[in-house]
């Protein structure tokens, strides 16, 4: 079965710079907004310090923002994506370089989708679809034809569970690792006020 096959929608994020305004940041007319570049997606999480903070010159279709529920998925290598299963990363723009899958059936959730594309399986796909081009950019169509295998709704909900405790690890390591940076540097830097 086709990706394409399980959700509504699998769209081509919006062309930045046709919404950016790129005079003086200072007009406070200017409706603003964060845009989710694609360094700012990382093995499954978003790094909120990444996003673009900008002001628009005109108005974007609401389709272009994050949902609940969307995963979104960057058109170049390495082909990271991430799930929008937090209220601080709804409301984000999608650049033209991410692909926002919507309206997963389900039978499916996020949670599958992410851990198929981060698979070796989706990967191989992913590289034939690639093998002969220059460019390493996929488009929204190359996607949507990505076949993923059938599996029964325990499977799904098994592999599901999973990838879920595991970027739920992954975002609680990252906090505790940040946290003992900050302590570290409380440490040495009390120590240096006292010399």
């Amino acid at each position: 079965m086709k990706l394409k096959e399980i959700t509504d929608d699998i769209i081509t994020g919006v062309l930045t710079r046709r919404v950016v305004y790129d005079g003086e940041n200072n007009d406070p007319s200017l409706q603003e907004g964060k845009i989710l570049v694609p360094k700012a997606i990382n093995d499954g999480l978003i790094d909120h310090s990444l996003l673009q903070k900008v002001k628009l010159n005109r108005e974007v279709k609401e389709k272009f923002y994050t949902k609940m529920g969307d995963v979104i998925m960057k058109l170049s290598t390495p082909y990271d994506s991430c799930t929008i299963d937090r209220e601080e990363d709804e409301g984000l723009i999608v650049p033209s370089f991410s692909v926002i899958i919507r309206g997963i059936d389900g039978k499916y959730n996020p949670y599958f989708i992410m851990a198929f594309l981060s698979s070796k399986y989706a990967w191989n796909q992913i590289e034939r679809l690639r093998s002969g081009r220059v460019m390493t950019i996929l488009s929204n169509e190359s996607v949507a034809e990505l076949e993923i295998p059938e599996f029964s709704e325990p499977e799904i909900k098994r592999i599901s569970d999973r990838y879920k405790n595991y970027l739920k690890f992954k975002r609680l390591s990252s906090e505790i690792m940040e946290l003992e940076k900050e302590r570290n540097d409380v440490l040495f830097f009390s120590k240096e006020a006292s010399v």
